[in-house]
């Protein structure tokens, strides 16, 4: 593997075993310091960025990479040495598809110098699930400053960018029948921290993994009516909530929530996700 392999493959392996925990700081020591032991990390499953950095690089040293921790605003990160050049290796944020132009990835200077460009590329790692929010009683999970996505600045901020919050992700919920073969798609409104507007984007695609998209549309509203090509077949459907900083970088990286139904005849058997 070359060395910008190496990386590639550390930083998709960290996210994977460490959880960003948005609830709770992660286990000190017996000192009461932050735990830095790349091995006890790992074995512990759960940490924030500063954590994240430690095992990283403990990784990349392992690899034979050159690496080094960087301090920027509200973070930390770390960057990789190869190809002659410094790049980033932000694992918890970006995985193995850190932010990259023409094949190569940017280093954090080259970051500072032009913030929006990070926002396009996903950060999974933060775009939690409902289920992962959940007590073990049921309850939400609030209080924060994780969370749902939409709590989480923008990667520009931290980089020197305006401090802006992406809207919340999108609930779909359950579609409507309103006869024949009509349906109303329907979705909870996206909030957004300090206000600001708000758009969806949504789609219906034919499979599962949402790569055949046969209707798309974008709307203020939560709601909208769609004729349904065939009853009795599986639909599966996506939901964005957009907003403007699509101005500051037309890419803009956005979650989108997924849901899936099937217009069965009102008589037949079973239930098929429409109301």
């Amino acid at each position: 593997m070359s060395a910008k392999q190496r990386v590639e493959a550390v930083c998709g392996f960290v996210p994977r075993a460490i959880y960003y925990n948005p609830i709770e700081q992660p286990q000190e020591d017996h000192t009461g310091d932050m735990l830095t032991d790349p091995v006890e990390l790992l074995e512990l499953h759960d940490g924030r960025c500063g954590q994240g950095v430690c095992v990283t690089l403990a990784l990349l040293g392992a690899a034979d990479v050159e690496c080094r921790r960087r301090e920027v605003f509200h973070h930390v990160t770390c960057e990789a040495r190869y190809d002659g050049a410094w790049h980033l290796a932000d694992a918890l944020m970006f995985g193995e598809d850190q932010p990259e132009r023409d094949g190569e990835v940017l280093s954090v200077a080259e970051l500072q110098r032009e913030p929006y460009f990070a926002d396009a590329f996903p950060l999974h790692c933060f775009a939690y699930t409902p289920d992962e929010l959940l007590s073990e009683d049921g309850y939400r999970l609030l209080g924060y400053s994780f969370g749902d996505w939409g709590s989480l600045a923008y990667y520009s901020w931290y980089m020197g960018g305006d401090e802006e919050y992406p809207p919340m992700m999108s609930v779909f919920l359950p579609p409507e029948r309103l006869g024949g073969e009509k349906v109303r798609l329907r979705w909870a409104p996206s909030g957004k921290r300090g206000g600001g507007s708000v758009r969806y984007r949504v789609a219906v695609y034919l499979d599962r993994d949402r790569t055949q998209r046969i209707f798309f549309r974008t709307l203020k509203a939560t709601s909208l009516v769609w004729n349904v090509p065939q009853p009795n077949r599986m639909y599966f459907v996506g939901v964005t909530a957009i907003d403007d900083h699509l101005l500051k970088n037309p890419d803009t990286w956005y979650p989108e929530a997924a849901g899936n139904f099937v217009l069965a005849p009102e008589g037949q058997y079973g239930w098929y996700g429409v109301l």
